[in-house]
């Protein structure tokens, strides 16, 4: 799968993106439908994939305007559209739909339909890039059996097993060295090896983003940076000499800082990449310093994926109230990102990270 190596439209139209709805029994479909109807999204041409029975009856109940086109169950067939348009999926609820809040079987179905469908559109070069509305685990588990997360499907659909996570928000990024991983768990990650692993595939990939070479801080684990091995030794047995093998290649990095220091140097135009230890440490400080104006970029792949930075909200799905602003940052996001050579290609002389066949030894998350 993802062949496609294209992360560009042609000329000056927007790049075309591939949207997924999500779980359909959370916000995800408030969330489309508000997205759609704020001028951000013209960021992209924007090719929904979901189901139009949700979608109507969001629509409907929400008071929304329907934004689409055309509704068919195939892409456009040119490759001049600019409106929206509404790829359905065959619906796989039962008699009662899908109900609002509710973890089924059936709605995780509908949401890996989805994604499926979106990176096949990738790979058949319908599209250049796919954002994705949040899902829920427990409902993508009791459809296909399946423990593993949103990522981690995306990711053997494109045929690769290392992916890391890049969390963007307001003028910089955070990389995760681990991802949804229970914390005992997360702190085994953090060794040399793989600091040094995850700091070089962010750094790439931002390079490329901006043109130049980004300004890394690598963040501690430990309390005021472990005191000097009295409150941890994590940052003098791994995370300093991962500093150390980053400048010795060449990166513009520094560190460890502890992370109230490399958030607020961050935020003052100081670094354009930090590089956190664990899911946490990212995430609640990104989530107190913007709000939902964030979203995720997974890193890794052949083609450009971002991702919200919240979950379904299954307690306020169906009332109206949800924010689409992670969403149409994840737009925002997609687009620009499909323009720059951000997910490598072949004739660059830059090797593509992720394609098929290029398996490296440090497994996803």
């Amino acid at each position: 799968m993802a062949k496609n190596t294209h992360n560009g439209a042609t000329g000056s139209a927007a790049p075309r993106i591939a949207l997924t709805v999500g779980d359909p029994c959370g916000i995800g479909p408030e969330l489309v439908l508000r997205a759609l109807a704020d001028e951000r999204s013209t960021a992209a041409r924007i090719l929904v994939v979901g189901d139009e029975g949700v979608l109507r009856r969001t629509a409907r109940e929400i008071r929304l305007r329907w934004p689409f086109a055309s509704v068919a169950p195939e892409p456009p067939r040119s490759t001049r559209w600019s409106r929206p348009h509404l790829l359905a999926l065959e619906s796989r609820c039962g008699e009662d739909g899908y109900g609002v809040g509710l973890i089924s079987a059936a709605a995780g179905g509908s949401a890996r339909a989805a994604v499926e469908r979106a990176v096949a559109l990738v790979d058949e070069g319908v599209v250049d890039a796919v954002v994705n509305g949040p899902l829920h685990k427990e409902s993508l588990a009791m459809a296909a059996g399946d423990e593993g997360g949103h990522t981690d499907l995306v990711a053997r659909l494109a045929g690769v097993r290392d992916v890391g996570t890049l969390l963007f928000a307001k003028d910089f990024a955070t990389g995760l060295v681990s991802g949804h991983l229970p914390l005992r768990e997360a702190v085994k990650k953090v060794r040399t090896s793989r600091i040094v692993d995850r700091l070089t595939l962010y750094e790439e990939y931002l390079r490329r983003v901006l043109g130049r070479a980004p300004r890394v801080a690598v963040l501690a684990l430990n309390p005021h940076c472990g005191e000097g091995g009295r409150v941890g030794t994590e940052e003098l047995r791994e995370i300093g000499p991962a500093v150390e093998t980053g400048r010795e290649r060449g990166l513009l990095v520094s560190g460890p800082f502890g992370a109230a220091e490399g958030f607020a140097r961050a935020a003052a135009g100081e670094f354009d990449l930090l590089i956190a230890m664990h899911h946490d440490q990212a995430v609640v400080a990104v989530r107190m310093m913007c709000g939902f104006d964030s979203a995720a970029v997974t890193v890794g792949l052949p083609f450009v994926r971002t991702t919200v930075t919240h979950g379904p909200a299954m307690d306020i799905a169906g009332r109206g109230v949800a924010s689409p602003d992670s969403l149409l940052r994840a737009i925002e996001l997609a687009a620009h990102h499909a323009r720059a050579p951000a997910a490598g290609h072949p004739d660059e002389g830059d090797a593509v990270r992720a394609a098929k066949g290029d398996v490296r030894e440090v497994p996803a998350d």
